[in-house]
């Protein structure tokens, strides 16, 4: 009996080419509402390290995407959506006036 050994794609016994997953990316005007959202979250949460906890996260993620070194991602936005009881949809949307509730549009 006779085994023949085919090689993975891109070479002869080498690894195959690593496949790298898209990073979903948000608009400035998105990153800017997850930002907002996070101060708020971690106001609701008391400090970075609960709300850390809350979102599977590390608390230095969160602080740089806060100071806006790192613009966020879907993922990060879904976890904060998650963690706030909203949908995303909702937690990236169109800005709310500050004098209406968002659920029902009356003004307070």
């Amino acid at each position: 009996m006779q085994l023949y050994l085919i090689p993975p794609d891109g070479g002869q016994g080498g690894r195959a080419p690593a496949r790298r997953r898209p990073r979903l990316t948000l608009t400035p005007t998105q990153s800017n509402r997850l930002r907002a959202a996070l101060r708020n979250l971690r106001a609701a949460y008391g400090t970075w390290d609960c709300l850390a906890e809350v979102m599977g996260v590390s608390r230095s993620t969160l602080r740089n995407i806060v100071k806006g070194h790192d613009g966020g991602s879907l993922a990060m936005a879904t976890r904060a959506a998650k963690a706030a009881g909203v949908p995303v949809e909702k937690l990236l949307g169109d800005l709310a006036a500050a004098d209406r509730c968002p659920a029902c549009g009356r003004s307070g």
